[in-house]
C-alpha cells in the first residue's frame, strides 16, 4: 500500500509523523494541498455564466419558463457547496458538540446559548436582512482565521524548538491581515456586496487612509515574513509544513476578494476551509474513539475504522434536510414575503452560526488533534 493509500486509509493505526500534525501524505491532503479547492465554485460559475445561453435554450425546449442568469450561476455555486461540503462541514461540528454527551452536559452554558442563535437569526433576517448579512460576513472571517489560527498553533506544538512571541505575531500578522487589503478598499468604497447584498461599512471609516494603513500593515508583515522564514532556514528550525499552510493561505486570502463576485469568491475559500475540517473532525473523533471519550454511542460507532464515509454522508443527510427546509421557505416565499436570499440565509445562518460559536471553544483544545510521536 502506497503512503498516500495509507493516509486515506481509516483502518491504519494513527500516528504522527515528524512536524506534520498526521503524517505529510494526510496533511498536504486534507490541510495544505487541498487549496486547489479554491478554483472549483469560481470556475463552476464561470462556466455557467458561459453557458447561458445554451441553458436558456434547453429550458424553453422542456417547456421551463425560467431566465438563467448571473444570478441564477451565483446560486447554484452557493447551493452545490452547501450541499456537498459546506453543510457537512456545518454538522460535523455538532458530532463534537451538540450530539455528544460529554460536551452538552459539561458545557451547558454554551448549549443555552446555541439556542437564542437560531431566534435572532430569524428576527433579524425578516427585519434587518442587510445587518445579518453584516454580522454573518464579519464572524465568518474570524471563524476563518480563528481556525487557521489553530493549525498554526498545532503546527507550533510540534516544533523543534517552541516560536518566540515575536515569530508568532509575525506569523499571525501576515495571515490575518492578507485577507484585508482588497476587501478594504472595497468596504471603503462601498463595493463590498454577498450576492444582491451591499456589506454595512460606517461611514466615518470610508476614509482612504484606512485602506493605506491596511495595505502598509499587510505590506510590513509579508517582508517580516520572508525575513524571519530566511533566518529560520539557515538556523535550519524552518517548519515547513507550517510555512505550505501560511503561503498559500495568504496568496489565497489576498486576491479572493478582488474577485468580482464576492459571494462565488468566498465559496472558493470556504470549500477549502471546509473540506479542512471535514478531515480534521473526522481525524479527531477517531483519536477520540481510539481514548473512548465519545459517549453518544451512534457517534463513536461512526467513528470506528473504516468508515469515513458513514461520517460524511451522515452530515450530508442533515445538510440534505436543511435544503428541503430552505426549499419549502422558497415555494412559500410569496406569502411570506421573504426574498430568494433570505429563505436561504435564515436557515443557514440558524446553525452555521452555532457552529461558530461552538468552535471558538473547540479550538482552544490543542490536545484533541496531537499525538504523542
Amino acid at each position: 500500500m502506497s503512503t498516500y493509500s495509507a493516509t486515506l486509509d481509516s483502518s491504519v493505526p494513527l500516528t504522527s509523523e515528524g512536524l506534520w500534525l498526521r503524517n505529510k501524505a494526510w496533511d498536504l491532503t486534507f490541510i495544505s494541498l487541498s487549496a486547489v479547492l479554491v478554483a472549483v465554485p469560481i470556475l463552476t460559475y464561470l462556466f455557467a455564466n458561459q453557458a447561458t445561453d445554451g441553458i436558456n435554450t434547453m429550458l424553453r425546449s422542456i417547456g421551463i419558463d425560467f431566465v438563467w442568469d448571473d444570478d441564477a450561476s451565483r446560486n447554484l455555486v452557493n447551493g452545490l457547496i452547501a450541499l456537498f461540503i459546506g453543510g457537512p462541514h456545518m454538522y460535523a461540528t455538532y458530532t463534537r458538540t451538540a450530539l455528544e454527551k460529554n460536551f452538552s452536559s459539561k458545557h451547558k452554558w454554551i448549549m443555552v446559548g446555541s439556542i437564542f442563535i437560531p431566534i435572532y437569526v430569524i428576527y433579524f433576517g425578516v427585519t434587518n436582512f442587510q445587518f445579518l448579512i453584516t454580522f454573518f460576513f464579519f464572524w465568518a472571517s474570524i471563524h476563518i482565521m480563528h481556525q487557521l489560527a489553530y493549525l498554526m498553533e498545532c503546527y507550533n506544538r510540534k516544533a523543534k524548538l517552541p516560536p518566540s512571541f515575536f515569530s508568532k505575531f509575525i506569523d499571525y500578522s501576515v495571515v490575518f491581515s492578507s485577507l484585508y487589503p482588497i476587501a478594504t478598499y472595497k468596504f471603503v468604497h462601498s463595493q463590498f456586496a454577498i450576492g444582491q447584498n451591499v456589506i454595512y461599512f460606517p461611514d466615518f471609516l470610508k476614509l482612504d487612509f484606512i485602506v493605506y494603513f491596511v495595505w502598509a500593515y499587510f505590506a510590513l508583515s509579508i517582508m517580516a515574513f520572508i525575513w524571519k522564514t530566511t533566518q529560520e532556514m539557515k538556523a535550519g528550525i524552518a517548519h515547513y509544513p507550517k510555512i505550505i499552510l501560511m503561503s498559500l493561505t495568504v496568496v489565497i486570502a489576498f486576491f479572493i476578494p478582488a474577485f468580482p463576485n464576492l459571494d462565488v469568491a468566498f465559496q472558493g475559500f470556504n470549500a477549502w476551509h471546509s473540506f479542512q475540517y471535514l478531515g480534521l473532525t473526522y481525524y479527531i473523533n477517531r483519536l477520540r474513539h481510539e481514548k473512548g471519550e465519545i459517549a453518544t454511542p451512534f457517534i463513536d460507532n461512526m467513528s470506528k475504522t473504516p468508515k469515513p464515509w458513514k461520517f460524511y454522508f451522515f452530515n450530508v443527510g442533515l445538510t440534505v434536510m436543511a435544503v428541503v427546509t430552505i426549499g419549502l421557505l422558497i415555494y412559500f416565499k410569496p406569502v411570506l414575503g421573504l426574498s430568494f436570499d433570505q429563505c436561504y440565509y435564515i436557515v443557514v445562518l440558524s446553525f452555521l452560526l452555532m457552529h461558530y460559536l461552538h468552535d471558538h471553544l473547540l479550538f482552544t483544545n490543542f490536545d484533541a488533534v496531537l499525538l504523542k510521536r
